[in-house]
């Protein structure tokens, strides 16, 4: 790619404060999912593996074995969990930049024609968001152009 149309982090954040907030609201039900799920699962097996263990004739050298597996099995969770949540993230950043994108480009023509250039269109590339506000915006621009002439 070339150097000017190379993505970099900074130009993949174009507006921080609506994509922190959307990547944090993607991020944040993530955890609450997880959270969740971890809570109901740590309750309900720790509580079986409880009676299964501590009922069962077993030695003391099988039960601590079990209980290792039990928190081997939670390491793992909590390792796919985090995994998970890095995801959440890095998609809530990937559609957070597919709606700020088209958004700035509009704000920044809007910003064109108040100061006075008349011809200035809203560009989009054809699968980006908001193509058809984009194709309204552009309408309506040329609309009141040919009204002003």
């Amino acid at each position: 790619m070339s150097g000017a149309n190379q993505r970099k982090l900074k130009n993949f954040i174009i507006n921080p404060k609506f994509q922190i907030k959307y990547i944090l609201w993607t991020s944040g039900t993530g955890l609450v999912l997880i959270l969740m799920n971890a809570f109901l699962f740590y309750r309900f097996m720790k509580e079986n593996y409880f009676i299964l263990i501590e009922l069962s004739p077993m030695t003391d050298q099988v039960k601590t074995q079990l209980y290792s597996e039990l928190h081997s099995l939670i390491l793992l969770l909590v390792i796919g969990s985090s995994l998970f949540l890095i995801l959440t993230a890095l998609v809530g950043t990937l559609f957070s930049h597919r709606i700020a994108g088209p958004l700035y480009k509009m704000k920044k023509t809007f910003e064109q024609i108040a100061k006075g250039d008349k011809d200035a269109r809203v560009k989009l590339r054809p699968n980006d968001e908001f193509a058809d506000l984009a194709d309204s915006c552009n309408a309506f621009s040329i609309g009141s152009k040919e009204n002003q002439c």
